[in-house]
């Protein structure tokens, strides 16, 4: 058996060849040593995409000031044109995650007050010096209460005064937001299982902003591995212990196989590949071989030297003043609160 990792277009040119040559005797003319296994760093730029396509890309998504696109402006200010017409992976993962990160905090903020039935900041809540016990309870309340459940559909039939669209609109948000992050920490950690589980919610929100192939893929995925190949289990441990990988070895910096893959690409073709006359295909098959004693060797010298910034991972951004901007905002419009009659 050989495990192929790729993109989505990569699966669809080993099952399309595959197809072609059904009608042969043998295992071996059919191909079937060869499996296809999906990228999950391409995956996860789809789900980000999904996003994107569900709640800014669409004009009628950004007249709510619950929007997505509204939070955007003030942690973004100078690059909501990008945003709305072509954000890029990178750009679009920052906004689900500050955004989500600040939107939970004032989860909080709005639960704690309920609980103590007094308008609290976070920093008066954590004065009161609350047990882990309350803790833990109203983050299953947070749960229950500031994220679309099941039951979601049934409170959109109801009447416009029973309604708060404002509030229904970040619990949506806070559903596709929390699944991202479902995605990003099970891949980071390497929990195959966990990350599994998450598949079938981003099927049907694939489905729903037309990334029909993405979803038919992870349908296929789950079909193989849980139904066609139960009967080799070796296989089956084999596909899931292979699906991601740890360069460094250290814990939490699990990576799917096509980043890897990109990664390598970045360095044959763009850094140790050539320039100008040089930037040949001989060149970059001949010094493929090569690329990690290139690395190694500038890595060093590095060190050698005790050269500063000698790589391109900047620090973390400075965010406290613009998530407190953000954050003073949803509370002005009483984001995750619930108001009847609010449309």
């Amino acid at each position: 058996v050989v495990l192929v990792h790729g993109d989505l277009l990569t699966g669809e040119r080993i099952q399309s060849f595959q197809a072609s040559r059904r009608i042969e005797k043998t295992p071996w003319r059919r191909n079937q040593f060869i499996i296809y296994v999906m990228g999950l760093f391409h995956l996860k730029m789809a789900c980000a995409d999904a996003i994107w396509r569900i709640c800014i890309f669409p004009k009628a998504a950004r007249n709510d000031p619950s929007s997505l696109i509204a939070f955007v402006g003030i942690l973004r200010k100078k690059e909501t044109a990008k945003i709305e017409s072509k954000p890029g992976f990178r750009r679009m993962h920052e906004v689900i995650e500050h955004v989500g990160v600040v939107s939970r905090l004032d989860c909080w903020k709005v639960l704690a007050s309920k609980h103590y039935n007094a308008s609290l900041t976070l920093e008066d809540f954590a004065k009161r010096k609350p047990t882990w016990e309350l803790i833990e309870s109203m983050s299953i309340e947070l749960a229950k209460e500031h994220i679309a459940d099941p039951s979601f559909h049934d409170v959109r039939q109801k009447s416009n005064l029973e309604r708060d669209k404002v509030n229904e609109n970040m619990l949506l948000l806070q559903e596709y937001f929390l699944l991202y992050e479902e995605l990003t920490f099970s891949m980071n950690e390497g929990d195959i299982g966990r990350l599994e589980s998450s598949f079938m919610s981003w099927v049907y929100i694939f489905r729903g902003c037309g990334k029909h192939k993405y979803a038919a893929q992870l349908v296929r995925y789950l079909k193989d591995l849980h139904f066609k190949y139960r009967p080799f289990p070796g296989l089956q441990k084999a596909i899931r212990m292979n699906i991601l990988c740890n360069p460094t070895g250290k814990p939490g910096h699990f990576r799917g196989i096509d980043w890897w893959v990109e990664h390598n690409n970045l360095y044959l073709k763009r850094i140790y590949g050539g320039k100008y006359s040089n930037h040949t295909k001989g060149r970059i098959m001949k010094e493929s071989p090569l690329i990690e004693t290139f690395k190694n060797v500038r890595v060093q010298a590095a060190k050698m030297f005790h050269l500063d910034h000698r790589t391109v991972k900047h620090s973390p951004a400075k965010l406290e003043t613009t998530f407190r901007a953000l954050g003073l905002y949803m509370d002005e419009i009483k984001a995750n609160e619930f108001i009847p009659g609010r449309a």
